[in-house]
């Protein structure tokens, strides 16, 4: 036992020390992004990441660790991408800002904007929640405010990360609490548009203005303690503008979602909905049928599954309660794929 104390206790200092260079080397890189950024040099150069990937394949003599560092460093260089790509764009407008929902995508707004500008003034409603609560003891929001009246007279921009099924009663809330308001911009980040742009362009008015937006990102745990500041980077970030939204509003969003690393575009509602039908919500559905499938039909096969399996299915284990929603507020577009995927498997069954 002696002797195998003393071999962890040789691990643990090595773990130290290599968490330790690991925080430098990104420390390095960060420098790195900033001259990239001066220079306007592309963040990726597959060169230079070649040449890395090789010099610690020679450096590397232990036979397993030596057919694996690869793809360590292909992690390692990847988290590092993402940094560099993160501090790209350094500013955007909005100084006060309320987030509705302080979950995986809120959660996940609110470290991007507090990590990049802490002085960015973040405020959220009183929920008993251990969201709320893990937001508020991390020190990632500012203030804690018990109506919606309170939270839109101490923002600029509210953003409404919560179920979509709440969205329009909110938006309409709002416009109710803000009669005395300047101006204020709320944007939503729900998944499906139709309605949701419908409901925004009737209310958007001289002193509000509401705008639909969809950042393509997420993972299948949910929840404040799952959020990262990086979520959205390099990831699509789809607006859904109306009639009444005007083009510097829409510009302005255009800058704080390139401030979270992301990248946004402009889509028609309906064109948005089928998209985001094919290549977010049906996959999603499909994931989660034919996991119910092989635990239904065979669910010992499930002992032996291995990388593919896990792979394929690993949106199964999505939020639920999400997915239904998505079922519920997409289910024409989704139906319409849905059967036409069920065509497409049995005319190409046959392998």
């Amino acid at each position: 036992m002696d002797k195998l104390k003393k071999l962890r206790d040789r691990i643990d200092w090595l773990d130290t020390q290599i968490a330790s260079l690991l925080n430098e080397r990104m420390r390095s890189t960060d420098q790195a992004g900033k001259i990239k950024r001066t220079i306007q040099q592309e963040v990726a150069d597959p060169s230079r990441e070649m040449s890395v990937l090789n010099q610690v394949e020679t450096i590397v003599q232990h036979p397993i660790l030596r057919a694996s560092i690869s793809n360590i460093y292909r992690e390692i260089m990847q988290e590092s991408r993402i940094a560099q790509q993160f501090s790209q764009h350094l500013s955007q407008p909005f100084r006060r800002i309320g987030i509705i929902g302080m979950g995986l995508m809120g959660g996940s707004i609110c470290k991007g904007i507090k990590t990049k500008d802490p002085s960015i003034k973040i405020g959220t409603l009183m929920h008993e929640s251990e969201d709320v609560s893990l937001a508020k003891t991390g020190g990632w929001i500012d203030h804690v405010y018990s109506t919606i009246g309170d939270l839109i007279q101490n923002a600029e921009l509210i953003i409404l990360a919560s179920p979509i099924s709440t969205i329009i009663q909110l938006a309409e809330e709002i416009k109710l609490k803000a009669t005395h308001l300047e101006k204020l911009i709320v944007i939503d980040i729900a998944s499906v548009k139709g309605e949701i742009v419908a409901a925004f362009e009737n209310l958007s008015c001289e002193n509000i203005e509401y705008m639909s937006t969809h950042p393509m990102a997420g993972k299948e745990n949910r929840g404040f303690a799952n959020s990262q500041a990086t979520l959205f980077v390099n990831r699509p970030w789809i607006i859904v503008p109306h009639k009444k939204n005007c083009s510097d509003r829409i510009e302005s969003i255009k800058e704080l979602i390139l401030f979270l690393g992301s990248n946004p575009l402009c889509l028609e509602a309906d064109v948005h909905d089928q998209q985001a039908a094919l290549v977010s919500h049906l996959p999603s559905i499909l994931s989660k049928y034919y996991f119910d499938f092989v635990n239904s039909t065979h669910p010992e096969s499930l002992m032996i599954a291995g990388p593919g399996f896990q792979t394929f299915t690993r949106l199964a284990q999505d939020n639920h309660e999400m997915r239904e929603e998505i079922a519920k507020y997409n289910q024409p577009v989704i139906h319409h794929y849905l059967e036409q995927w069920l065509e497409f498997l049995i005319k190409n069954r046959d392998p």
